[in-house]
Protein backbone atom coordinates (compact mmCIF):
# COMPACT_ATOMS: atom_id res chain seq x y z
CA UNK A 1 0.00 0.00 0.00
CA UNK A 2 1.20 3.33 -0.96
CA UNK A 3 2.23 6.18 1.13
CA UNK A 4 -0.61 8.21 -0.65
CA UNK A 5 -2.71 5.68 1.59
CA UNK A 6 -1.55 6.78 4.83
CA UNK A 7 -1.58 10.27 4.06
CA UNK A 8 -5.38 9.82 3.85
CA UNK A 9 -5.83 7.53 6.51
CA UNK A 10 -4.56 9.73 8.87
CA UNK A 11 -5.69 12.98 6.75
CA UNK A 12 -8.33 13.63 9.05
CA UNK A 13 -6.06 13.35 12.36
CA UNK A 14 -3.87 16.99 10.86
CA UNK A 15 -6.44 19.60 11.63
CA UNK A 16 -9.38 18.59 14.02
CA UNK A 17 -11.06 21.67 13.22
CA UNK A 18 -11.49 21.58 9.11
CA UNK A 19 -15.05 20.36 8.00
CA UNK A 20 -14.91 16.81 8.10
CA UNK A 21 -16.90 16.21 4.67
CA UNK A 22 -13.91 18.37 3.07
CA UNK A 23 -11.25 16.30 4.85
CA UNK A 24 -12.91 12.69 3.11
CA UNK A 25 -13.80 14.36 0.05
CA UNK A 26 -9.49 15.25 -0.24
CA UNK A 27 -8.56 11.80 0.99
CA UNK A 28 -10.40 10.31 -1.53
CA UNK A 29 -8.82 12.49 -4.39
CA UNK A 30 -5.77 11.99 -3.33
CA UNK A 31 -6.26 8.53 -4.26
CA UNK A 32 -8.19 8.88 -7.49
CA UNK A 33 -5.95 11.67 -9.12
CA UNK A 34 -2.53 10.47 -7.09
CA UNK A 35 -0.94 11.22 -4.30
CA UNK A 36 1.25 15.05 -4.78
CA UNK A 37 2.52 15.06 -1.08
CA UNK A 38 5.18 12.80 -1.51
CA UNK A 39 8.43 12.23 -4.16
CA UNK A 40 7.49 9.57 -6.90
CA UNK A 41 9.27 8.52 -9.86
CA UNK A 42 7.19 7.56 -12.70
CA UNK A 43 8.11 5.51 -15.23
CA UNK A 44 9.45 8.24 -17.38
CA UNK A 45 11.80 8.69 -14.35
CA UNK A 46 10.74 12.39 -13.56
CA UNK A 47 9.99 13.55 -10.56
CA UNK A 48 6.39 14.77 -9.53
CA UNK A 49 6.66 18.23 -8.48
CA UNK A 50 3.99 17.89 -5.89
CA UNK A 51 2.30 20.56 -4.54
CA UNK A 52 4.29 22.89 -7.23
CA UNK A 53 2.95 20.65 -10.18
CA UNK A 54 -0.46 22.04 -9.10
CA UNK A 55 0.95 25.72 -9.54
CA UNK A 56 3.08 24.92 -12.24
CA UNK A 57 -0.07 22.82 -14.45
CA UNK A 58 -2.65 25.53 -13.29
CA UNK A 59 -5.31 25.98 -16.34
CA UNK A 60 -7.89 28.24 -16.98
CA UNK A 61 -11.03 26.76 -15.65
CA UNK A 62 -12.99 27.52 -19.07
CA UNK A 63 -9.96 26.52 -21.45
CA UNK A 64 -10.95 23.84 -23.63
CA UNK A 65 -9.65 20.30 -22.33
CA UNK A 66 -8.73 19.84 -25.48
CA UNK A 67 -6.70 22.49 -26.90
CA UNK A 68 -2.96 22.55 -26.92
CA UNK A 69 -0.67 24.28 -23.79
CA UNK A 70 0.07 27.69 -24.51
CA UNK A 71 3.49 26.75 -25.13
CA UNK A 72 3.94 23.11 -27.30
CA UNK A 73 5.53 21.65 -30.14
CA UNK A 74 5.78 24.08 -32.69
CA UNK A 75 5.55 27.25 -30.70
CA UNK A 76 8.31 29.58 -30.81
CA UNK A 77 11.14 29.50 -27.97
CA UNK A 78 10.22 31.86 -25.07
CA UNK A 79 13.57 34.09 -24.19
CA UNK A 80 15.99 32.24 -22.09
CA UNK A 81 15.25 34.69 -18.91
CA UNK A 82 17.91 33.49 -16.32
CA UNK A 83 19.28 35.18 -13.57
CA UNK A 84 22.72 33.97 -13.99
CA UNK A 85 24.71 31.32 -15.61
CA UNK A 86 26.65 29.04 -12.99
CA UNK A 87 28.62 26.84 -15.15
CA UNK A 88 29.80 27.44 -18.72
CA UNK A 89 29.74 30.56 -21.33
CA UNK A 90 26.72 32.36 -20.32
CA UNK A 91 23.65 32.26 -23.37
CA UNK A 92 21.65 35.68 -23.99
CA UNK A 93 19.27 34.69 -26.69
CA UNK A 94 18.77 31.52 -29.29
CA UNK A 95 21.05 32.37 -32.52
CA UNK A 96 19.00 31.15 -35.80
CA UNK A 97 20.64 28.28 -37.63
CA UNK A 98 21.65 26.65 -33.91
CA UNK A 99 19.46 24.18 -32.00
CA UNK A 100 19.54 24.32 -28.12
CA UNK A 101 18.61 22.06 -25.08
CA UNK A 102 17.00 23.46 -22.21
CA UNK A 103 16.98 21.16 -19.37
CA UNK A 104 15.19 21.86 -16.22
CA UNK A 105 16.16 20.55 -13.00
CA UNK A 106 16.45 20.76 -8.78
CA UNK A 107 18.81 19.52 -6.64
CA UNK A 108 15.49 18.13 -4.54
CA UNK A 109 15.06 16.19 -7.60
CA UNK A 110 16.57 12.54 -8.18
CA UNK A 111 15.95 11.33 -11.58
CA UNK A 112 17.55 15.28 -12.00
CA UNK A 113 20.55 14.04 -10.86
CA UNK A 114 20.38 10.65 -12.58
CA UNK A 115 20.12 12.07 -15.71
CA UNK A 116 22.93 14.75 -15.31
CA UNK A 117 25.86 12.31 -16.50
CA UNK A 118 23.58 11.41 -19.78
CA UNK A 119 23.49 14.96 -20.42
CA UNK A 120 27.16 15.48 -20.40
CA UNK A 121 27.35 12.71 -22.59
CA UNK A 122 25.03 13.89 -25.12
CA UNK A 123 27.23 17.65 -24.99
CA UNK A 124 30.03 15.71 -25.89
CA UNK A 125 28.25 13.54 -28.54
CA UNK A 126 26.83 16.77 -29.72
CA UNK A 127 29.19 19.48 -30.33
CA UNK A 128 27.21 21.48 -32.40
CA UNK A 129 23.99 21.61 -29.77
CA UNK A 130 24.15 23.73 -26.48
CA UNK A 131 22.97 22.13 -23.72
CA UNK A 132 21.74 24.34 -20.89
CA UNK A 133 20.53 22.99 -17.59
CA UNK A 134 18.09 25.39 -15.80
CA UNK A 135 17.56 25.64 -11.84
CA UNK A 136 14.26 25.58 -11.24
CA UNK A 137 11.29 25.19 -8.15
CA UNK A 138 14.29 25.70 -5.77
CA UNK A 139 13.81 28.61 -3.13
CA UNK A 140 17.25 28.07 -1.91
CA UNK A 141 18.89 29.92 -4.18
CA UNK A 142 22.89 29.02 -3.22
CA UNK A 143 21.35 25.43 -3.53
CA UNK A 144 22.45 24.53 -7.19
CA UNK A 145 25.42 26.65 -6.88
CA UNK A 146 26.76 24.46 -4.08
CA UNK A 147 25.31 21.67 -5.94
CA UNK A 148 27.80 22.07 -8.64
CA UNK A 149 30.45 23.42 -6.92
CA UNK A 150 30.46 19.70 -5.40
CA UNK A 151 29.80 17.40 -8.22
CA UNK A 152 29.76 20.01 -11.76
CA UNK A 153 33.17 19.24 -12.51
CA UNK A 154 32.40 15.72 -14.71
CA UNK A 155 29.64 17.87 -16.43
CA UNK A 156 30.35 18.90 -19.71
CA UNK A 157 27.55 21.72 -20.40
CA UNK A 158 26.28 24.81 -19.21
CA UNK A 159 24.34 25.80 -15.75
CA UNK A 160 21.89 28.40 -15.18
CA UNK A 161 18.84 30.06 -12.69
CA UNK A 162 16.12 30.66 -12.82
CA UNK A 163 15.56 34.15 -12.83
CA UNK A 164 12.96 34.02 -9.13
CA UNK A 165 11.54 37.82 -8.62
CA UNK A 166 12.93 38.76 -4.96
CA UNK A 167 10.70 37.64 -2.26
CA UNK A 168 8.73 35.39 -4.54
CA UNK A 169 8.25 31.23 -4.56
CA UNK A 170 11.22 29.63 -6.64
CA UNK A 171 7.08 28.66 -8.59
CA UNK A 172 7.38 32.40 -9.76
CA UNK A 173 10.65 32.46 -11.86
CA UNK A 174 10.92 33.30 -14.85
CA UNK A 175 11.48 29.73 -17.08
CA UNK A 176 9.39 28.39 -14.35
CA UNK A 177 6.39 29.79 -15.61
CA UNK A 178 7.23 31.14 -19.14
CA UNK A 179 8.31 27.33 -20.05
CA UNK A 180 7.16 24.96 -17.81
CA UNK A 181 3.47 26.41 -16.68
CA UNK A 182 3.34 27.79 -20.41
CA UNK A 183 3.74 23.87 -21.09
CA UNK A 184 1.96 22.61 -18.51
CA UNK A 185 4.90 20.16 -17.69
CA UNK A 186 3.96 18.78 -14.35
CA UNK A 187 7.37 17.07 -13.62
CA UNK A 188 10.89 17.09 -13.93
CA UNK A 189 13.57 16.73 -15.21
CA UNK A 190 12.17 18.04 -18.44
CA UNK A 191 13.98 19.06 -21.61
CA UNK A 192 12.86 21.50 -24.34
CA UNK A 193 14.52 21.32 -27.75
CA UNK A 194 15.12 24.15 -29.92
CA UNK A 195 15.60 23.84 -32.79
CA UNK A 196 17.38 26.07 -35.56
CA UNK A 197 14.63 27.85 -36.54
CA UNK A 198 13.91 29.09 -33.04
CA UNK A 199 11.13 26.98 -32.12
CA UNK A 200 10.17 24.06 -29.50
CA UNK A 201 11.21 20.78 -31.78
CA UNK A 202 9.91 18.60 -28.94
CA UNK A 203 9.57 18.33 -24.84
CA UNK A 204 10.70 15.04 -23.48
CA UNK A 205 12.50 13.43 -20.49
CA UNK A 206 16.49 13.90 -20.94
CA UNK A 207 17.00 10.70 -21.21
CA UNK A 208 14.96 10.17 -24.51
CA UNK A 209 17.10 13.22 -25.91
CA UNK A 210 18.84 10.87 -28.08
CA UNK A 211 15.63 9.60 -30.16
CA UNK A 212 14.78 13.07 -31.38
CA UNK A 213 18.05 14.86 -31.41
CA UNK A 214 19.46 13.60 -34.75
CA UNK A 215 16.30 14.36 -36.47
CA UNK A 216 15.92 17.64 -35.24
CA UNK A 217 19.29 18.54 -36.23
CA UNK A 218 19.26 17.45 -39.62
CA UNK A 219 15.55 18.72 -40.16
CA UNK A 220 13.90 16.27 -40.27
CA UNK A 221 11.88 15.68 -37.17
CA UNK A 222 8.26 15.27 -37.10
CA UNK A 223 6.93 17.94 -35.05
CA UNK A 224 3.64 17.73 -35.71
CA UNK A 225 3.64 14.16 -34.38
CA UNK A 226 5.83 15.21 -31.44
CA UNK A 227 2.65 18.16 -30.82
CA UNK A 228 0.49 15.96 -30.84
CA UNK A 229 1.99 13.52 -27.95
CA UNK A 230 2.62 16.31 -26.43
CA UNK A 231 -1.27 17.10 -25.66
CA UNK A 232 -2.07 13.75 -25.26
CA UNK A 233 0.58 13.79 -22.14
CA UNK A 234 -1.38 16.80 -20.50
CA UNK A 235 -4.64 15.70 -21.06
CA UNK A 236 -4.69 13.00 -18.33
CA UNK A 237 -3.86 15.71 -15.76
CA UNK A 238 -6.48 18.41 -17.22
CA UNK A 239 -8.43 15.81 -16.34
CA UNK A 240 -8.18 15.15 -13.20
CA UNK A 241 -7.63 19.04 -11.91
CA UNK A 242 -11.12 19.11 -13.50
CA UNK A 243 -12.50 16.47 -11.35
CA UNK A 244 -10.98 17.65 -8.14
CA UNK A 245 -12.29 20.91 -8.60
CA UNK A 246 -15.73 20.13 -9.55
CA UNK A 247 -15.68 17.96 -6.24
CA UNK A 248 -14.44 20.56 -3.90
CA UNK A 249 -17.09 23.06 -5.30
CA UNK A 250 -19.92 20.47 -5.40
CA UNK A 251 -19.00 19.63 -1.22
CA UNK A 252 -17.83 23.56 -0.44
CA UNK A 253 -21.66 24.89 0.51
CA UNK A 254 -21.67 21.60 2.96
CA UNK A 255 -24.38 18.36 2.12
CA UNK A 256 -27.64 18.36 0.80
CA UNK A 257 -29.89 17.36 -1.41
CA UNK A 258 -28.32 19.22 -3.88
CA UNK A 259 -24.99 17.73 -3.26
CA UNK A 260 -25.95 14.55 -4.54
CA UNK A 261 -27.33 15.94 -7.50
CA UNK A 262 -24.19 17.69 -8.24
CA UNK A 263 -22.37 14.17 -7.32
CA UNK A 264 -24.30 12.48 -10.20
CA UNK A 265 -23.43 15.09 -12.65
CA UNK A 266 -19.77 14.54 -12.07
CA UNK A 267 -20.65 11.04 -11.93
CA UNK A 268 -21.90 11.15 -15.56
CA UNK A 269 -18.59 12.99 -17.08
CA UNK A 270 -16.08 10.96 -14.99
CA UNK A 271 -17.11 7.59 -14.68
CA UNK A 272 -13.58 6.00 -14.19
CA UNK A 273 -14.42 7.71 -10.53
CA UNK A 274 -17.61 6.17 -10.53
CA UNK A 275 -15.95 4.87 -7.11
CA UNK A 276 -14.64 7.84 -5.34
CA UNK A 277 -17.84 9.91 -6.18
CA UNK A 278 -19.86 6.94 -4.81
CA UNK A 279 -17.58 6.49 -1.37
CA UNK A 280 -18.18 10.29 -0.91
CA UNK A 281 -22.28 9.91 -1.74
CA UNK A 282 -22.06 7.58 1.07
CA UNK A 283 -20.13 9.84 3.61
CA UNK A 284 -22.74 12.16 2.95
CA UNK A 285 -25.64 10.16 3.47
CA UNK A 286 -23.53 8.18 6.35
CA UNK A 287 -23.10 11.60 8.32
CA UNK A 288 -27.38 11.89 8.08
CA UNK A 289 -28.76 10.83 11.03
CA UNK A 290 -31.83 10.50 9.21
CA UNK A 291 -30.41 8.11 5.78
CA UNK A 292 -28.94 5.76 7.52
CA UNK A 293 -30.81 2.68 5.48
CA UNK A 294 -29.62 4.29 2.35
CA UNK A 295 -25.76 4.96 3.49
CA UNK A 296 -26.25 1.05 3.96
CA UNK A 297 -27.41 0.37 0.39
CA UNK A 298 -24.82 3.17 -1.03
CA UNK A 299 -22.35 1.11 0.86
CA UNK A 300 -23.24 -2.49 -0.12
CA UNK A 301 -23.61 -1.28 -3.39
CA UNK A 302 -19.71 -0.07 -3.99
CA UNK A 303 -18.51 -3.08 -2.08
CA UNK A 304 -20.11 -5.03 -4.84
CA UNK A 305 -18.09 -3.08 -7.53
CA UNK A 306 -14.58 -2.86 -8.58
CA UNK A 307 -13.84 -0.76 -5.33
CA UNK A 308 -14.81 -3.85 -3.20
CA UNK A 309 -11.86 -4.81 -3.94
CA UNK A 310 -9.58 -1.92 -3.68
CA UNK A 311 -8.09 -2.19 0.23
CA UNK A 312 -7.27 1.91 0.11
CA UNK A 313 -10.74 2.70 -0.21
CA UNK A 314 -12.07 0.54 1.89
CA UNK A 315 -9.62 1.36 4.64
CA UNK A 316 -10.69 4.91 4.53
CA UNK A 317 -14.41 4.15 4.44
CA UNK A 318 -14.44 2.08 7.23
CA UNK A 319 -11.79 4.62 9.39
CA UNK A 320 -14.88 7.50 8.27
CA UNK A 321 -17.15 5.54 10.04
CA UNK A 322 -15.27 4.46 13.36
CA UNK A 323 -12.81 7.20 13.64
CA UNK A 324 -12.82 9.00 16.53
CA UNK A 325 -12.78 12.21 14.74
CA UNK A 326 -16.04 11.69 13.23
CA UNK A 327 -18.45 14.58 13.83
CA UNK A 328 -21.34 11.97 14.95
CA UNK A 329 -21.25 9.28 16.32
CA UNK A 330 -22.10 6.19 13.73
CA UNK A 331 -25.60 4.25 14.28
CA UNK A 332 -25.43 0.71 15.38
CA UNK A 333 -25.56 -0.20 11.65
CA UNK A 334 -23.01 1.61 10.42
CA UNK A 335 -20.53 0.30 13.08
CA UNK A 336 -21.30 -3.39 11.77
CA UNK A 337 -20.44 -2.11 8.44
CA UNK A 338 -17.87 -0.56 9.57
CA UNK A 339 -16.20 -3.75 10.89
CA UNK A 340 -17.90 -5.85 7.65
CA UNK A 341 -15.82 -3.24 5.31
CA UNK A 342 -12.38 -3.44 7.55
CA UNK A 343 -12.52 -7.12 8.11
CA UNK A 344 -12.42 -7.24 3.95
CA UNK A 345 -9.59 -4.55 3.91
CA UNK A 346 -7.46 -6.33 5.73
CA UNK A 347 -8.22 -9.82 3.78
CA UNK A 348 -7.11 -8.01 1.09
CA UNK A 349 -3.78 -6.98 2.17
CA UNK A 350 -3.00 -10.59 3.95
CA UNK A 351 -3.38 -9.15 7.48
CA UNK A 352 0.01 -7.12 6.76
CA UNK A 353 -0.63 -3.66 6.99
CA UNK A 354 -0.32 -1.71 9.78
CA UNK A 355 -3.11 0.84 9.00
CA UNK A 356 -5.31 -1.28 8.29
CA UNK A 357 -4.79 -3.14 11.24
CA UNK A 358 -5.27 -0.44 13.20
CA UNK A 359 -9.13 0.29 11.65
CA UNK A 360 -9.88 -2.99 12.11
CA UNK A 361 -9.09 -2.62 15.78
CA UNK A 362 -11.09 0.46 15.93
CA UNK A 363 -14.18 -1.02 14.06
CA UNK A 364 -13.79 -4.05 16.85
CA UNK A 365 -13.74 -1.89 19.51
CA UNK A 366 -16.48 0.57 18.63
CA UNK A 367 -18.47 -2.84 17.96
CA UNK A 368 -17.77 -3.61 21.71
CA UNK A 369 -15.22 -6.29 21.08
CA UNK A 370 -12.61 -4.84 23.48
CA UNK A 371 -10.61 -8.27 23.26
CA UNK A 372 -10.29 -8.84 19.59
CA UNK A 373 -9.29 -5.04 19.19
CA UNK A 374 -6.10 -5.31 22.12
CA UNK A 375 -5.27 -8.36 19.72
CA UNK A 376 -5.44 -6.67 16.52
CA UNK A 377 -3.81 -3.46 17.54
CA UNK A 378 -1.13 -5.28 19.05
CA UNK A 379 -0.62 -6.74 15.65
CA UNK A 380 -0.55 -3.53 13.97
CA UNK A 381 2.47 -2.36 16.24
CA UNK A 382 4.38 -5.61 15.36
CA UNK A 383 3.83 -5.24 11.49
CA UNK A 384 4.39 -1.33 12.12
CA UNK A 385 7.85 -2.09 14.13
CA UNK A 386 9.20 -3.47 10.92
CA UNK A 387 9.55 -0.47 9.60
CA UNK A 388 12.20 1.67 10.95
CA UNK A 389 10.82 4.77 9.81
CA UNK A 390 7.53 4.28 11.29
CA UNK A 391 8.43 5.83 14.73
CA UNK A 392 5.38 8.26 14.61
CA UNK A 393 3.22 5.82 13.47
CA UNK A 394 4.07 3.27 16.10
CA UNK A 395 3.57 5.93 18.64
CA UNK A 396 0.48 6.84 17.37
CA UNK A 397 -0.91 2.96 17.41
CA UNK A 398 0.23 2.55 20.67
CA UNK A 399 -1.91 5.51 22.10
CA UNK A 400 -5.32 3.16 20.79
CA UNK A 401 -3.94 0.00 21.93
CA UNK A 402 -3.41 1.75 25.77
CA UNK A 403 -7.00 3.13 25.31
CA UNK A 404 -8.18 -0.53 24.75
CA UNK A 405 -6.66 -1.60 27.14
CA UNK A 406 -7.71 0.58 29.51
CA UNK A 407 -11.35 -0.11 28.45
CA UNK A 408 -10.51 -3.89 28.92
CA UNK A 409 -9.49 -3.33 32.75
CA UNK A 410 -12.80 -1.85 33.63
CA UNK A 411 -15.08 -4.58 31.34
CA UNK A 412 -13.01 -6.58 33.81
CA UNK A 413 -13.52 -4.60 37.30
CA UNK A 414 -17.34 -5.24 35.87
Amino acid sequence: MSNCSQNCRWFPTLDPQSDAMTRFCMCLLLLAVGCSQTESMPSNGSTDLGDSASAITAASKDANRDAPPALTVGSPAPPLKVDRFLKGEPVTAFEPGKVYVVEFWATWCGPCIQAMPHVSELQSKYPQVTFIGVNVLEDDDSAAEQFLKARGQDLEYRFARDDVPEGSSSRDGAMAKTWLEAAEVNGIPTAMVVDAHGRIANITHPMSLEECLPQIISGEWDQAAAAKQHLLSVLPDRKSREFNERMEAALAPGPSDKTQQELDRIAEDFPEQAGVIGLVKFRVLSLDGTKTKQALAAGHQLLKGDQGSNPELLNAMAWEIVGPERPKPPADELKSFALEVARKADDLVNNKHPMVADTLARALFVNGDTQAAVTTQRRAIAIAKTNPRATGLVEELQKRLDEYEAAGSVDKQK
